[in-house]
């Protein structure tokens, strides 16, 4: 997948203002659900960038696929909020119905920059959820590993081995180790073909195998903070 530059991107622009409006509206209300089948004993599933406003119709189909799915392990990457939720009702609903034998989470951007990372975790400690602030835990399907969000986006170099969840695929850059990091943060961008229109990453959506030993899978992730995903339909992360 081939970036652009940030000037032919602006290039660009009368080619994106092309792409429908409605277009990029259903693309708010389409989850496409990947399976990624390593060979593990487990299943997991993992959510990133639900931008949560309201406890609506994307929300409603989430649950009931992580049910249907019957994971055992539920791992949240960042951004559940941010300055546009309001309700935190709403957002206690959503984390209570999300069940599992264990759950893990990390913070993203948006939940630093609206000042609402502290309410947050209160709700996510409440419903069982473990918070990793770069650190990592011992669960019974192996070691979990969460980088915390930093606006440089540099992290510190770590060996992992097992799953590392990290808001932002830059810290992809830092990470070694037989492991398969778990990112979001990008909305999978703006892609027309083999070619990149906008990304806050050089890690844009999908899978990248970074070392024979280091994977690295970025979601398009399910929601946004405003009712456009141009070519990028919603997305749940299915381990198995």
């Amino acid at each position: 997948m081939a970036l652009i530059s940030r000037r032919s991107f602006f290039l660009s622009l009368p080619l994106i203002s092309l792409i429908p409006i409605t277009y990029s509206y259903y693309e708010t209300k389409t989850i496409e659900i990947t399976k990624l089948n390593l060979g593990l004993s487990f299943k997991a599933a993992f959510l990133v960038d639900t931008h949560t406003h309201e406890f609506g119709e994307v929300e409603g189909k989430v649950i009931d696929i992580v049910k249907k799915e019957e994971v055992d392990l539920i791992l949240v990457g960042g951004d559940f909020v941010d300055e546009l939720t309001r309700d935190f009702k709403v957002v206690e609903k959503y984390i209570k119905d999300l069940e599992a034998k264990e759950k893990f989470a990390v913070m993203g951007n948006h939940e630093y920059w609206s000042g609402k990372a502290e309410e947050l975790s209160k709700i996510l400690k409440d419903n069982k959820f473990k918070i990793l602030y770069d650190s990592y835990e011992l669960s019974s399907y192996g070691k979990i590993y969460g980088i915390d969000w930093r606006d440089t986006r540099i992290y510190k170099e770590i060996k992992a081995e097992g799953l590392v969840l990290a808001h932002d695929p830059n810290a992809a850059k830092f990470i070694s180790g037989k492991c398969l990091i778990l990112s979001g943060h990008t909305h999978g961008g703006v892609v027309f073909g083999n070619m990149v229109l906008l990304s806050n990453s050089q890690f844009v959506r999908g899978f990248y195998n970074l070392s024979r030993d280091t994977k690295l899978y970025v979601s398009r992730g399910l929601g946004q903070m405003f009712p456009l995903r141009p070519t990028s339909p919603l997305e749940l992360l299915i381990l198995e």
